[in-house]
C-alpha cells in the first residue's frame, strides 16, 4: 500500500501560513511597524505605493540585526523574543511568533537592508516567493529598511481578492494609526504615491490624539487615570458632544497592543448611554496596563483578540475609572467604592476568582443590569441632561421646508385622498377603500433609497448646483472613504471634489437635499464605509451609499408639510418597489381595512 501522507515543502508551508497573517496590505504595515517598534526605533517611516500593492517600505533606527540575524530572521518561527515555555506568560513584546517575515517573503519580493549602531558595514538580503536571490554587505544606514514589493505575485487568486486602491489605503491608514496612537514617543511619518500623509513628531498623548484624528477635539479630551495592584488604567474620553454615528474612534489598548473587545467596549458605552443618542458611539483611547501573566495574547494570529483571566474586575474597574472621568467633567454621580471586598480585589496584585458578580456601590459591574445605573442625586439641574427626541426629530423641527421631487416611475396608480397629518409624523390616506397610516420619514426614506439606486443603474440625477460650496475636513481614513464612493456620489447627484489635504469640497447635490443636512449625510456616508467597506458585491456597496444618503435626506418626524408635499409622499411611495419597508426593513405604513373598522365597532 503506498503512503499518501507527505511533509509540505517550506515555500508552500510558508504559502499557507501567509494566508492568515498576510492578508493584506495593510497586515504588512502592521506587522513591519510592530517590528520596529520592538527594535527600539525612536522614528519610523512607511512608504506606500499603489495601496501597498506595488511597494510598502518601512525604515526605522533601530537596533539593526547582524548579517547571520538577518537571514534567519525569515525562517519560520525564528524570533529573539522567545526561548522557553514559560516566556509566552510574560510576553511584553508585540511580535513573538516569528512568522511575520517568512509569510510575507513567501507571497512577495523583498528587500532587506539593515545595520547594528555599533557596526561598519550592513547586510542586504533579497528574498522572493521564499527564495534567497541575494545575500551581501553593504552600507547602510544603521536601523533596518525593508521593501516588500508586488504583494501575492505568486499567489495571482489572492491579489485577485484584493479590494480598490482607497479600501486598502484605509486599512492601511486604520493599522498605522492604531500604532501611532500607541507610541506617541516614537516620530512617525506616512507617505502614500510621493504624498506625506501623516508627519507626526513625538510628543504627548494628547498632541498625537489631536493630529491623528481631527482638529475639532482639541479641548474636548477629558484625561482618565487609574493606577492599582493588579492594573493601570489611563487614556483619553471624549466630551460628549463629540460623539460619532460610526464605530472605528474607540481604541483599546492591553500593554501597548491594540485589541478589540466588545465586552470592554460595554463598560465604557453604558456610562455614555445616557449623554448621546442611541445608536451613536462615544470617542476613547484607554491603555490597560497588565502583569502579562494575566492575559493571553495568543488566541488569534492577528493578536487583536485577547483574554483575560478575570474580566469582570478589569470590567468595574474601567467602569469607574471611566465614570469618574466624566464626573469631574460633567458632573457626572460618582462611582461609589465603598464595597470593600472590591478595594481589596482592585488595589491588591492578586485577582479574585472569576465566579461571582462584582459590584461597585449602586453601580452593577456586568452588562445588561441598567436599573441602577444612574442613582438620584441633588441639583439635578446642572447635570447634563440628554435630548428626549431623535436627533432628527430636533432638526425637522427647525428644518425650513422642502419641495418633494414627484418620483419618476411610471404608474397607473390613483390619486390618493389625503385626509391628516398627524402629530406632523403620520400621513392619513384612504386607498382602495382601506386606511393607510403612513410614517412620513419612513416613506421618504424608501423613496429616495429606489431613486438613488435607479440614478445608479440607469439615470443619473442631475446636479443642482450650490451658490457657496459646502468644504469639509476629515481625518485621512474618512477622507479616504468619501472618495472612495466619489463616482458613486457623482451618478446620484452629489459633486464633490478635492479641495486641500482631507478636504472636500461640495459644489452640487441632488434636488432635494436641503443645504443644513450635507455634512449629516456625509458623515452617514463615512459611517456606513467604515463599518462594511466596499463588498466584493459592487451593488452592496451602491445600496449602501443610497441607505446612507436616504437616512438623513428624508423629511424627518416632527416635519409639517404641506397637501402637495404629503400628495407627493403617498403617491410617490406607492410607485415604489418595494412601498411597505423603509430600506432597514422597518414596515413604512399600517393598513386598517374596512372589515376591522366593521368587526371593532360590532
Amino acid at each position: 500500500m503506498q503512503n499518501i501522507i507527505q511533509l509540505l515543502p517550506d515555500a508552500l508551508a510558508n504559502q499557507i501560513a501567509a494566508g492568515e497573517v498576510v492578508q493584506r496590505p495593510a497586515s504588512v504595515v502592521k506587522e513591519l511597524m510592530e517590528n520596529a517598534v520592538d527594535a527600539g526605533a525612536r522614528r519610523i517611516d512607511v512608504l506606500i505605493k499603489e495601496a501597498g500593492k506595488t511597494l510598502i517600505q518601512i525604515t526605522d533606527d533601530g537596533s539593526g540585526m547582524s548579517s547571520a540575524d538577518a537571514r534567519m530572521s525569515f525562517e519560520r518561527h525564528a524570533t529573539s523574543k522567545i526561548r522557553e515555555e514559560k516566556d509566552l506568560f510574560s510576553i511584553h513584546t508585540l511580535g513573538f511568533r516569528g512568522e511575520a517575515l517568512a509569510s510575507i517573503a513567501a507571497v512577495a519580493q523583498v528587500r532587506l537592508r539593515t545595520r547594528q549602531h555599533d557596526a561598519e558595514l550592513g547586510t542586504d538580503i533579497e528574498i522572493a516567493g521564499s527564495k534567497l536571490t541575494k545575500q551581501e554587505v553593504c552600507v547602510c544606514p544603521a536601523g533596518t529598511t525593508l521593501q516588500i514589493k508586488n504583494l501575492f505575485f505568486n499567489v495571482p487568486a489572492r491579489r485577485n481578492f484584493l479590494r480598490s486602491n482607497p479600501v486598502e489605503t484605509r486599512h492601511i491608514l486604520n493599522e498605522f494609526t492604531r500604532i501611532a496612537l500607541s507610541y506617541p514617543a516614537i516620530t512617525m511619518t506616512l507617505t502614500h504615491n510621493d504624498t506625506e500623509v501623516y508627519h507626526l513628531l513625538a510628543g504627548t498623548m494628547e498632541e498625537r490624539l489631536i493630529l491623528l484624528l481631527v482638529e475639532e477635539y482639541r479641548g474636548k479630551l477629558i484625561p482618565v487615570e487609574e493606577k492599582t495592584g493588579y492594573l493601570n488604567v489611563n487614556g483619553f474620553i471624549g466630551d460628549p458632544s463629540i460623539y460619532k454615528l460610526k464605530r472605528g474612534e474607540q481604541f483599546f489598548f492591553v500593554n501597548g497592543r491594540f485589541i478589540k473587545s466588545s465586552y470592554l467596549h460595554h463598560a465604557v458605552s453604558q456610562v455614555y448611554h445616557e449623554f448621546i443618542p442611541k445608536d451613536s458611539f462615544p470617542f476613547y483611547v484607554i491603555f490597560l496596563e497588565i502583569d502579562p501573566v494575566h492575559v493571553d495574547i495568543n488566541i488569534h494570529t492577528t493578536k487583536t483578540e485577547v483574554k483575560f483571566d478575570d474580566e469582570r474586575t478589569i470590567y468595574a474597574l474601567l467602569q469607574s475609572v471611566v465614570k469618574q472621568g466624566m464626573s469631574g467633567h460633567h458632573q457626572v454621580p460618582e462611582l461609589d467604592l465603598t464595597d470593600q471586598s472590591l478595594k481589596e480585589t482592585i488595589y491588591s496584585s492578586t485577582p479574585p476568582p472569576a465566579s461571582g458578580e462584582v459590584t461597585l456601590g449602586q453601580f452593577s459591574s456586568m452588562p445588561g443590569r441598567t436599573s441602577e445605573r444612574i442613582p438620584s442625586r441633588q441639583n439635578w439641574d446642572n447635570f447634563y441632561q440628554p435630548p428626549k427626541e431623535t436627533v432628527e426629530e430636533q432638526k425637522g423641527k427647525t428644518e425650513e421646508a422642502f419641495t418633494l421631487i414627484p418620483f419618476q416611475r411610471s404608474s397607473s396608480i390613483a390619486e390618493p385622498t389625503i385626509l391628516e397629518q398627524l402629530q406632523n409624523t403620520y400621513i392619513l390616506t384612504e386607498r382602495e377603500g382601506k386606511l393607510y397610516i403612513i410614517h412620513q420619514y419612513l416613506a421618504h426614506q424608501r423613496i429616495l433609497y429606489e431613486r438613488f439606486i435607479h440614478a445608479y443603474k440607469e439615470q443619473p440625477l442631475d446636479s443642482q448646483q450650490l451658490l457657496f460650496p459646502q468644504t469639509y475636513t476629515y481625518s485621512p481614513s474618512e477622507y479616504t472613504a468619501i472618495m472612495e464612493a466619489e463616482s458613486i456620489l457623482a451618478r446620484m447627484g452629489f459633486e464633490v471634489k478635492e479641495f486641500g489635504p482631507n478636504t472636500i469640497a461640495v459644489y452640487g447635490t441632488p434636488t432635494e437635499i436641503p443645504l443644513k443636512k450635507i455634512g449629516e449625510i456625509f458623515d452617514q456616508i463615512i459611517a456606513d464605509i467604515q463599518e462594511v467597506g466596499a463588498t466584493q458585491v459592487p451593488m452592496r456597496f451602491v445600496e449602501g451609499i443610497a441607505r446612507a444618503v436616504s437616512l438623513r435626506s428624508a423629511v424627518t418626524s416632527g416635519q409639517n408639510l404641506s397637501k402637495i408635499e404629503l400628495t407627493n409622499i403617498v403617491q410617490d411611495l406607492f410607485k415604489c418597489e418595494v412601498p411597505s419597508l423603509a430600506p432597514n426593513g422597518t414596515p413604512s405604513f399600517k393598513v386598517i381595512s374596512t372589515v376591522e373598522l366593521e368587526e371593532y365597532f360590532g
